[in-house]
């Protein structure tokens, strides 16, 4: 095996070589490599006999690279670089002449030879790319190489090389994902499969989304276009019928299934169960599998026009992410739904996100109105119903979305919603000023120094404490769970000499629990508190239990004022002749006054968030409409040509301090009835 030096200038690559991309980082490190340690592998080249073949290339080269291209470039960066050495030492340069030739392999090859050498280099490549694997692969096959040979000369599976080939029908847009990195293998072998129409449309929906070129992008796109049998609800459900106002037959026995034309059954499970040929029958059986599972749910849901009230449940559209067929599809069912006589609205309208917990904590925030039961009815782009609690939140509505509001959309069932909520608040905060009256009393007392025998309430409350402590594995013996086991003492002579003063000891460790900060978190405790302060401080007690009651039952009177208003009573059901109430919120004032007065006193606060107020609602304008949406992710809504952003006023004292801590200077602003 003869090497012979080339001048660079007479060798060019091949335009047969499958491999088209070159890192520039490592052919710089292989460049460096080489003018260290010089070139330890020559190039292998073979004689130009028609330069016909070489239409893009300059000059007149007389050889062709068959392996070795990419030391070939290293090397042709070391000769540039000393062609500008060259202009100041001199043509005869030593460094400059070691770089103007190169060592060589000439060989005598046939085109198959030399592309054979070429395809057989690059695949044994670590890091050969899987498009320009695909290619040579596809290149093998046209000339001959059944998938077999390829997979056994290469050291691959059949279906590996079948894969491979696959990536040959994307798109260049879609390659370039590939090469880049940006698009997974498994996702191009489904794409792939696509025309290229659908290609294109897959390529244009997700370059700038943030799922991006994924397996589950791939497949939710492609199973949208397709309609496989295999993911239609009703044969998840093995449920294989019709529906009324569905497509008029079955799966099994439809034309229009693609396994109904050779040897596969329904009840095959294992094997495909087709491809449904007919998009709009297909459409047409899912929605109607859809109303006929919303019948038989037997949820309490709200009808077409109705509000809310508690203990309903509503269909909601979750705006998420889908295909634009999937999408459109979507629109349909929700407008049949509607038709059937159900309310749908969209989630983010009246709620804030979905509630995860299934324990007690799900159990409390029913209890305190915090979370409303919903219907979804699918799961990004496939059929999924499923229920789901949702935190209840308001909205503010611009003078636009308010004349096309229904009822259950409408402010009227959100501000029922949240008066439910305070309602059950007000409870708990007289709860919550007994017990810390009773601790303050408690603590008072000093000593609980009292003798004689302990009363039946001041027993009860020592046993139920002492209970408390007895350890964990005692209290799950009884079914209860508790707090805490029961400290070691070291004074057991003391306490058996002094038995008569037992109940005064009692007495103290009742009141030691009771005015403690733990009483704030124990109901128990709570209750303890009340039975003993009746007797140990009679009038005192009665008179803060009866001031914290009336103040109570002011509070739940006015309450229940104002949800009657909005035709609602007391457990949020809806009064008698009020279920197709339409009634909305009214719609931002559009007095020429407010632009104005909210100007001048911005004026007078340039460097603070403008607070201001606007009937029920605090409202910023502008710039800082746009800064508190931001930073309280609320809607950013348009009116009368500026920009406005607000929170119901009640909510003052849960956005104000998340403002502040964004490091915000706010300023508010009241507003006169007559402004």
């Amino acid at each position: 095996m003869e090497i012979k030096q080339i001048p660079l200038s007479l060798v060019t690559p091949s335009p047969m070589n499958p491999r088209k991309t070159f890192d520039e980082g490592e052919l710089q490190e292989l460049a460096d490599n080489i003018g260290k340690q010089g070139l330890l592998q020559p190039v292998t080249v073979r004689p130009i006999h028609d330069i016909s073949k070489f239409p893009e290339v300059e000059g007149n080269p007389e050889y062709e690279i068959i392996c070795g291209e990419r030391r070939y470039r290293a090397f042709r960066r070391l000769s540039a670089i000393w062609d500008d050495y060259k202009l100041t030492s001199g043509p005869d340069c030593k460094p400059y002449k070691c770089y103007t030739e190169i060592p060589a392999i000439v060989r005598e090859m046939s085109d198959d030879e030399a592309f054979d050498a070429m395809i057989t280099e690059n695949l044994q490549r670590a890091d050969v790319d899987p498009i320009e694997e695909a290619f040579a692969f596809g290149q093998l096959i046209q000339k001959g190489d059944s998938l077999e040979e390829i997979a056994a000369r290469f050291g691959r599976s059949v279906r590996f090389v079948q894969d491979r080939v696959k990536l040959n029908d994307l798109i260049p847009e879609l390659m370039l994902e590939v090469r880049e990195k940006r698009m997974s293998i498994s996702a191009a072998m489904i794409i792939a499969k696509l025309d290229e129409k659908h290609q294109r449309s897959y390529h244009s929906s997700y370059t700038n989304n943030p799922a991006g070129f994924s397996k589950q992008t791939a497949e939710s796109f492609t199973q949208s276009l397709f309609m496989s049998i295999d993911n239609a609800p009703w044969y998840q459900t093995n449920d294989d019928k019709d529906y009324d106002g569905g497509c008029g037959r079955k799966c099994s026995e439809c034309q229009y299934n693609t396994a109904n034309h050779g040897c596969l059954f329904w009840e095959m499970k294992t094997k495909d169960a087709g491809k449904c040929t007919n998009r709009a029958q297909f459409c047409s059986k899912q929605t109607a599998f859809i109303l006929d599972s919303i019948k038989r749910s037997n949820l309490p849901l709200i009808k077409h026009g109705a509000p809310l009230e508690a203990g309903g449940v509503v269909i909601i559209d979750n705006e998420e992410y889908c295909p634009p067929s999937a999408k459109a599809f979507k629109s349909d069912v929700f407008e049949a739904i509607k038709s059937a006589g159900y309310e749908v609205v969209k989630d983010t309208e009246l709620f804030e996100g979905k509630c995860w917990y299934t324990d007690e904590r799900l159990d409390r925030n029913i209890k305190s109105g915090n979370v409303y039961k919903c219907l979804r009815i699918f799961q990004y782009s496939s059929v999924k119903l499923a229920t789901e609690w949702r935190y209840i939140k308001g909205k503010r509505r611009t003078e636009e979305e308010s004349t096309s509001t229904t009822a259950a959309t409408s402010a009227q069932s959100v501000d029922a919603m949240k008066l439910m909520q305070k309602r059950n608040r007000l409870r708990e905060i007289s709860i919550e000023k007994l017990t810390e009256k009773s601790r303050t009393m408690a603590a008072n007392l000093e000593e609980a120094k009292r003798k004689g025998e302990l009363s039946d309430a001041e027993m009860f409350a020592f046993q139920i404490i002492i209970f408390t402590l007895c350890g964990q594995k005692m209290l799950e013996k009884y079914g209860h769970k508790g707090f805490g086991k029961p400290s070691d003492r070291s004074f057991i002579s003391i306490i058996k000499q002094n038995r008569a003063d037992w109940p005064m000891w009692i007495r103290e460790f009742i009141r030691n629990i009771i005015s403690s900060a733990d009483i704030n978190y124990n109901s128990l405790y709570q209750y303890c508190a009340s039975e003993v302060l009746r007797e140990w401080m009679p009038k005192e007690f009665h008179e803060t239990a009866m001031a914290i009651s009336d103040k109570l039952g002011k509070d739940l009177s006015k309450n229940a004022d104002k949800l009657k208003a909005l035709g609602y009573d007391t457990n949020g059901k809806l009064l008698p002749g009020h279920e197709s109430s339409t009634k909305t919120e009214s719609p931002a004032p559009s007095s020429g006054n407010i632009p104005k007065r909210y100007n001048e006193m911005k004026a007078k606060h340039p460097d603070s968030i403008m607070l201001f107020r606007v009937n029920d609602f605090y409202e910023c304008y502008e710039q800082d409409a746009e800064n508190v949406a931001e930073i309280l992710n609320l809607t950013l809504t348009t009116s009368k040509g500026y920009k406005l952003a607000g929170f119901p006023h009640h909510a003052l004292d849960t956005y104000l301090p998340r403002l502040i801590q964004a490091g915000q200077r706010v300023a508010i602003c009241e507003q006169d009835k007559k402004d």
